[in-house]
């Protein structure tokens, strides 16, 4: 089986959802099973905001995912570089998908992130806030003054900064004051699928320029816009495309499952749902031609890689 590294998905949501519903163990319980099924030992982990939540509602969602991770002994916590280990547990880097409740006091906040072990943030999902611009935000507003700060303290952390959901002048704007390069945890090729969220050619050719990573994303209407297309062979598509265009050693996964906390089959790719079968995408790549060299690099060897460089 080949090992995997998931530069996406939302656990800390998952957590926080099902948490709800009144579940517990819900790692070990819901996740877990899945993950080593499907192959993966690493997982970047994301406690992911949609625009309207506060910085205490951050906190809980990130204090939550850290209960439950200490609540299951075969997930282990990666918070230096040197724990980024082949083993038998699931390892977790945490991740921010989206910083609304930021709004003041950005060092101070940043700060307070890093200590409980976020390695990984984006400073917006779809949403326009007191950082930056996401897809859905407006198209002539980018990286704000407080954005800057953001990027400024995080560099001085190693954290690393996600482009996924910027707009594009958000990702111009952080691409000029950036230090250090950054990933695109989930997206596809908007040349084969015209998704706001997916990256114009000249944002991969940035992100590959800046030594970056750009995580293919499984969620179906990120890479076909035709429901019946919305396949693991369609996924290939992309990272053949990508591979053209940037060089296999840019391109990693970033599955973002939704199995865990929503109706995967409604979102997912029709013939991949669930993190148990993620070696069908492995099994695809062999079938389509690509050497096992390239696809151990795809799947885990270039985000380890990436993370072993940059993370302190």
């Amino acid at each position: 089986m080949m090992k995997l590294f998931d530069l996406h998905g939302d656990t800390g949501y998952a957590v926080m959802k099902l948490r709800a519903l009144q579940k517990q163990n819900i790692i070990a319980d819901y996740q877990l099973g899945k993950r080593k099924q499907g192959g993966f030992q690493w997982l970047c982990a994301a406690s992911y905001f949609e625009g309207h939540e506060t910085w205490d509602d951050m906190k809980a969602m990130i204090t939550a995912l850290h209960e439950e991770i200490a609540l299951c002994e075969d997930v282990s916590l990666i918070t230096h570089k040197q724990q980024l280990k082949e083993g038998n547990t699931l390892n977790m880097i945490l991740s921010i998908e989206g910083m609304c409740g930021i709004r003041e006091d950005v060092e101070e906040k940043i700060d307070w992130l890093y200590a409980h072990d976020i390695k990984v943030a984006s400073l917006a999902w779809n949403d326009e806030n007191a950082l930056a611009t996401g897809v859905r935000g407006n198209p002539k507003r980018g990286l704000s003054v407080l954005g800057k700060r953001v990027i400024e303290r995080m560099g001085a952390h190693g954290m690393v900064l996600d482009v996924s959901h910027a707009n594009e002048k958000t990702f111009w704007d952080i691409m000029d004051c950036a230090k250090s390069p950054v990933i695109a945890t989930h997206s596809n090729a908007w040349a084969l699928c015209d998704h706001p969220r997916n990256l114009y050619d000249e944002q991969l050719l940035a992100i590959a320029e800046n030594g970056g990573l750009v995580g293919v994303v499984c969620a179906g209407a990120f890479v076909h816009r035709d429901r019946k297309l919305q396949s693991i062979s369609q996924l290939v598509g992309h990272i053949k495309y990508l591979e053209q265009l940037i060089g296999m050693e840019h391109i990693a996964l970033g599955c973002d499952f939704m199995d865990d906390y929503d109706n995967a089959q409604d979102t997912m790719l029709i013939d991949l749902n669930s993190p148990k079968d993620a070696q069908k995408i492995i099994d695809e790549l062999r079938s389509q031609g690509f050497q096992e060299a390239e696809i151990r690099m795809l799947a885990y060897e270039n985000a380890h890689r990436f993370f072993m460089q940059h993370l302190k």
